[in-house]
């Protein structure tokens, strides 16, 4: 972000033009922040009896199911689940956000159903 301010600085554009871009940069990145402050914490549930995941703290995430490509590595999972309304969510688990074990746990459950 503060490359793209820079940029904007050194640029030999309008000033008025300089000042409303580096005004959207700074807009967008208070937003980010913002979300990023206030995000609240999710738990991810899996019921093996139905196959649904469920996202503890989102409402409108009670009954996912997991799609069929995963993104896994020792150090990042990125899990795509489809909701009954066909609409597709992402979630992004790192190592440290979570145990060792747990991590590793859903890196083996993930790639046992993909399989």
């Amino acid at each position: 972000m503060l490359t793209v301010i820079f940029l904007l600085i050194v640029l030999p554009i309008l000033l008025w033009s300089k000042m409303i871009a580096i005004a959207i940069v700074i807009v967008l990145l208070v937003r980010i922040v913002t979300r990023w402050v206030n995000a609240q914490n999710q738990i991810l549930l899996f019921n093996p009896e139905t196959g649904y995941w469920q996202l503890d703290g989102a409402e409108e995430c009670k009954a996912l199911r997991l799609k069929p490509d995963q993104f896994v590595t020792s150090g990042l999972v990125i899990i795509y689940f489809e909701t009954p309304e066909g609409s597709v969510i992402k979630r992004f688990i790192t190592r440290d956000v979570v145990s060792v074990a747990d991590h590793h746990r859903l890196r083996v459950l993930l790639l046992a159903r993909s399989h």
